[in-house]
Parts: structure tokens; C-alpha cells; sequence
């Protein structure tokens, strides 16, 4: 079962992704095993980004991937506002 990531643990996958120092392939992965494991997220903001990185990989149909930096970099604002 994985951890839980904090805030700052999530900040820190986003701003890997946005670097290219992760796939969008390694983290969705990394996210949905945490959205399918058994822990319980209570933390409305970390549910609602892992979501999103779950599905950082899925391909869109007007664009190559559903979600852009724009929304990652978003993420990573809503994470530290709610801090």
C-alpha cells in the first residue's frame, strides 16, 4: 500500500514533472497506485490533485494530452494556497 503524500510531497511531483524529470507516465502511475490502494485521503485538495496526476498520461482529442503544464502549475498553486 503507498503512503499518503503530503502537500509538499505532491509540489515536489509536480514540479519534477514540469521539469522532465518524471514521465507523465511514471507519475500517473505513482498517483493511481495511491488513489487505488486502501488508505483514505481525507485532505480534499491532495484527493483532488492526485485525480488529476492520475490522469496527467491520458491523451485528449483537440491537444496531445488532456492536461497541459498550465494545469500542473495550477495544482501546485491550489496546494500551497491551502497550506
Amino acid at each position: 500500500m503507498e503512503a499518503i503524500p503530503s502537500r509538499e510531497e505532491l509540489i515536489r511531483k509536480i514540479d519534477a514533472l514540469c521539469a522532465a524529470e518524471e514521465t507523465r507516465e511514471q507519475v500517473a502511475q505513482w498517483a493511481f497506485s495511491i488513489l487505488s490502494s486502501d488508505g483514505r485521503v481525507t485532505d480534499q485538495v491532495v484527493w483532488s490533485v492526485l485525480e488529476g496526476l492520475g490522469a496527467a498520461d491520458l491523451p485528449s482529442t483537440d491537444r496531445p494530452y488532456l492536461y497541459s503544464i498550465e494545469d500542473f502549475k495550477e495544482w501546485r498553486t491550489r496546494l500551497v494556497a491551502a497550506n
